[in-house]
Parts: structure tokens; C-alpha cells; sequence
């Protein structure tokens, strides 16, 4: 069963949406602190830039955070409530 409180609710969205950015979010981020040289491999036409595998235009960080955030958002949302430890 799960708990719908307003407030685990909106921590659970607040996780989804951050992993939903997370993807450009990084790559604005690399594309920002990049340095001229960095700049120039990855625009050569020779294919001297660095090589890495990418899926739907972004690296295997991007996804790996995203899913990260978004695993974080459903255990948010799934957990079960803590006890008080009060006992009557």
C-alpha cells in the first residue's frame, strides 16, 4: 500500500523531474566548462575526439544519473512509513 502524503508525494516528483533534466542538464554543464581544445576535438571532422558510446544523444553519465534520481523518486514514493516506537 502506498502512502500518498502530500509531502512524500512531492518529494517523489521532485525527484522525477530532476531526473527527467538531469540528462541536458549535464550536458549543458559539460558543454559550458569545456575547455577550447576539448571544444575543438569534439567538432573535428577527422574523428579525433573522444569516442564514447551514446544513446538517444547523450552519455552513459547522463543515463546513470537520471536513473539514479528516478530509482531514489520510487523509493521515496514505495517506502513504508517508520514507526514512532511508541507502544500502548
Amino acid at each position: 500500500m502506498l502512502d500518498l502524503r502530500p509531502h512524500r508525494v512531492a518529494m517523489s516528483a521532485s525527484l522525477f523531474v530532476a531526473a527527467a533534466a538531469w540528462p541536458s542538464a549535464l550536458c549543458l554543464w559539460a558543454d559550458a566548462t569545456a575547455t577550447p581544445l576539448q571544444r575543438a576535438l569534439s567538432t573535428a571532422l577527422c574523428g579525433t575526439g573522444p569516442q564514447s558510446f551514446e544513446l538517444l544523444g547523450h552519455c552513459v553519465g547522463c543515463w546513470s544519473g537520471a536513473g539514479v534520481l528516478a530509482f531514489a523518486g520510487a523509493l521515496v514514493l514505495t517506502a513504508r512509513p517508520r514507526s514512532t516506537g511508541a507502544r500502548s
